[in-house]
């Protein structure tokens, strides 16, 4: 049951990435782009690796079904595919959509690990180490976008602040930042 979660999550994660994609906003920001791409491919080959966890685990699709009919209530305050939104709120997105993955894998490793399930286990933590990396990618893309999306606007804007804000988010999730020691 919990990898089928899992598999939900990234099939939701996957659907809406695949919608910002073809944004024409999204398209027209090289770095954006291409980090949604790998997300989407990256997402996709997780999806695989739980299809086929599940199918050998025996559940089957109806199964699948099920969950993500649940697991889309939890997710659809993220992901708004109606209405059009600026990039640094898509990208704000993916990153909560990723986060919660993590904390997906995570679980699903310590269930695995618990339970002694070692191919659950090997399918969780490989999953866990693929989707980190992209949360910090989107975290050190978000300010370079807001600064973008606010100079349309605002011609006077500080541009260092991409730089100031990319510091000040790596040192709040260092070992030594105040959000990881209180």
């Amino acid at each position: 049951m919990y990898v089928n979660d899992v598999l939900a999550l990234e099939r939701l994660i996957k659907e809406a990435v695949a919608g910002q994609i073809k944004d024409d906003d999204v398209r027209a920001d090289f770095e954006t782009s291409a980090l949604l791409e790998k997300i989407a491919a990256c997402t996709g080959t997780r999806m695989n690796d739980l299809k086929e966890l599940s199918e050998a685990l025996g559940g089957g699709a109806g199964a699948v079904k099920e969950t993500v009919a649940a697991v889309a209530g939890v997710v659809a305050g993220l992901y708004d595919m109606v209405r059009k939104h600026p990039v640094f709120r898509m990208l704000r997105d993916d990153y909560t959509a990723l986060a919660l993955a993590s904390t997906a894998y995570s679980m699903l490793y310590t269930t695995a690990v618990t339970l002694h399930s070692d191919q659950v286990a090997a399918v969780a933590k490989r999953g866990l180490c693929k989707v980190a990396p992209l949360v910090l990618q989107v975290s050190h893309l978000i300010p370079a976008v807001v600064v973008g999306e606010l100079a349309k606007d605002h011609p006077d804007v500080n541009h260092a602040a991409i730089v100031m804000a990319r510091e000040a988010t790596e040192e709040a999730w260092s070992p030594g930042g105040e959000l990881v020691h209180g």
